[in-house]
């Protein structure tokens, strides 16, 4: 019984975190930033370049810290450590509320650079551009969160492993086919062509964003492992769908 509602308070307060941090990373990364070009630069000219670089190489070490969690955390050493502590129902959300912290601590200490910008389009005053940029965001997090619905956002959230394991069922995981599994292993993010859309279609996109920008983006690249035979499952499935929706 103490097991039992152990781990449903893991699991929920995994996931009410996770939601906190991901309502939080949408303004953080889709806010238009029309404040940062009103801040006065009080740092004096001669020490930009050290203002500039210290900031960089301060989001950097984050970017890194969060690259380090995500990889460590899902890999093999790590599925065996929560195997021994016989915890595998909550992996997930220890994962998602270790992933949510670092996310926090990025977003909470990043550090903006608005005096050096790649481009500058002005949103503030021009209504049209206003809408395009929102729109291509609103479109980015759509694909985003249709992709963790169509996997299962039950079980990408933890909670689902969790109830399994209550009610004495097989791991969700375990139920599922081999090259489902398979597939599951080689893809690193359901939603990769939605965070590139969130990431660089930006209006302000600083020296600072672009860093973030460019560094997730190689992480994400440098991780997908999606094979000719993961392919042809995925048009598989797909064509299954099709046939049932027909």
């Amino acid at each position: 019984m103490i097991s039992k509602s152990f781990s449903i308070a893991v699991c929920t307060s995994s996931f009410l975190y996770t939601f906190y941090i991901l309502c939080n990373l949408m303004y953080f990364l889709s806010t238009h930033n029309e404040n940062q070009k009103t801040l006065l630069q009080t740092t004096k000219a001669e020490n930009l370049n050290l203002s500039t670089t210290w900031a960089l190489l301060m989001n950097a070490c984050l970017l890194s810290s969060f690259m380090l969690q995500h990889s460590v955390m899902a890999s093999n050493y790590a599925k065996e450590i929560y195997s021994k502590l016989d915890i595998q129902d909550l992996e997930r959300s220890i994962y998602n509320a270790s992933s949510a912290a670092v996310l926090h601590l990025l977003m909470r200490y990043w550090q903006s650079v608005p005096w050096v910008s790649i481009w500058d389009i002005d949103t503030a005053h021009n209504n049209t551009l206003w809408l395009v940029f929102s729109g291509f965001h609103v479109l980015g997090w759509f694909i985003v969160y249709s992709g963790c619905l169509m996997m299962d956002i039950s079980e990408l959230a933890g909670l689902k492993q969790v109830y399994y394991k209550i009610s004495a069922r097989p791991s969700p995981m375990a139920m599922k086919s081999l090259e489902l599994q398979r597939y599951y292993a080689h893809m690193r993010h359901p939603s990769f062509s939605g965070f590139l859309i969130i990431l660089w279609l930006h209006p302000f996109m600083t020296v600072d964003r672009f860093l973030l920008a460019t560094i997730v983006t190689l992480y994400m690249v440098l991780m997908w492992s999606i094979d000719e035979n993961d392919y042809n499952y995925h048009a598989n499935v797909i064509r299954r769908k099709r046939l049932q929706l027909s």
